[in-house]
């Protein structure tokens, strides 16, 4: 009878690990932090800086039914963006359309009408001064 394991065959068995492959694809990666010079002179000559005027609003869909934490985020921003730039009646159509979604938090509808309130005064008092 032949026995596999005197020629080697039965135990000549190849078991890839998990974090062996892991440990040898970190040291062929570069790490995430690295930039070389050129690389980094190449991207700073590039950059320019971000500047908003009042046009974030623009990039909504309202009513949002259900709107995520960032969603809400954005749509707040978008509201004290125009009401910075005193575009009341703008950030006051804005805050409107918001409202009417469902599934607000308390706290963010709170928020919105606490802002619904300021455009109101604002625009209140800028009607008084043309009178």
């Amino acid at each position: 009878m032949d026995r596999e394991d005197d020629n080697g065959r039965l135990f000549n068995i190849e078991f890839d690990s998990e974090d062996e492959k892991a440990a040898a694809e970190q040291e062929k990666k570069v790490p995430r932090d690295f930039q070389s010079e050129e690389d980094f002179q190449k991207q700073a000559s590039e950059w320019r800086p971000k500047v908003e005027r009042g046009e974030i609003y623009k990039t909504l869909t309202l009513p949002i039914s259900n709107p995520s934490k960032p969603v809400s985020q954005t749509i707040l921003h978008a509201i004290e963006e125009l009401y910075f730039y005193r575009r009341y009646e703008e950030a006051k159509s804005v805050t409107v359309e918001a409202l009417k979604a469902d599934g607000l938090i308390v706290e963010f509808r709170k928020t919105l009408e606490g802002y619904l309130e300021k455009c109101d005064a604002k625009l209140a008092a800028g009607k008084r001064k043309d009178d």
